[in-house]
């Protein structure tokens, strides 16, 4: 989809457990952790402005992806570092179990005035 770009992740595992590399380039913004609960969905919304990139550290889930251009709708499994530009409606939906955790970075500060409500449908 226009405006969504999936980058593979860096792992570097050994006896000691394992180092997920989120975004691995210099983030201008602001860094956060999304947590979502087993059923529920956040976000629902698109930035003017903002580029924002997810990466699931725990849990099982979906980005939701919907271009109100044209109607098209995607749900990305959240495997890999996924990166949805400006104007593109995104939602977490957590599909498993347990809380699902999401590193999220943008790259500008967050401004209310940028975010616009937009629901995503549930996949």
């Amino acid at each position: 989809m226009r405006g969504v770009t999936e980058h593979p992740l860096a792992v570097f595992a050994d006896g000691r457990g394992s180092l997920l590399k989120a975004h691995p380039g210099r983030v201008e913004g602001e860094v956060y952790a999304i947590v979502v609960t087993p059923g529920a969905s956040r976000g629902h919304h698109l930035h003017r402005l903002t580029t924002e990139v997810f990466v699931a550290v725990s849990g099982e889930g979906v980005v939701g992806v919907l271009d109100p251009g044209t109607g098209e709708v995607e749900h990305i499994p959240l495997q890999r570092r996924l990166e949805v530009g400006p104007g593109i409606a995104h939602a977490i939906f957590n599909l498993g179990d347990t809380e699902l955790v999401v590193v999220a970075a943008m790259d500008r500060p967050h401004d209310p005035d940028d975010v616009l409500r937009h629901e995503v449908p549930a996949p």
